[in-house]
């Protein structure tokens, strides 16, 4: 069965507001949940320029590595986001105005 993650983004930020760096477990499943918000947060979202995140999930010890879905919830200001092959998924909260938020771009897209 897979999981279902949620996550409030700032647990993972030290008090300069920067990624973690120990335990190198928690900072590797910090880099994860960034790079997704940068992928939902991107203005973009349908093709931002080829960068996908691939799952971190291992079914029966084979890696999963399919692409990651992510959206933003309008009513929660959440991430919202899913493998579609073995259905890992989870929210993230309180991303906004971190490193990872791609949200300022929208000026040079649109």
């Amino acid at each position: 069965m897979a999981d279902t993650w949620v996550t409030d983004i700032t647990h993972f930020l030290d008090d300069n507001g920067e990624m973690i760096v120990e335990p190198l477990q928690a900072r590797k499943l910090a880099e994860y949940f960034a790079a997704i918000v940068m992928l939902a947060s991107h203005p973009d979202v349908d093709n931002p320029l080829g960068y996908q995140v691939l799952c971190r999930r291992k079914p029966n010890r084979k890696p999963c590595k399919e692409s990651i879905a992510c959206w933003i919830d309008p009513e929660s200001d959440d991430i919202f986001w899913i493998c579609p092959k073995c259905q890992d998924r989870g929210t993230i909260s309180n991303w906004r105005d971190t490193l990872w938020d791609m949200s300022d771009l929208e000026e040079i897209f649109h």
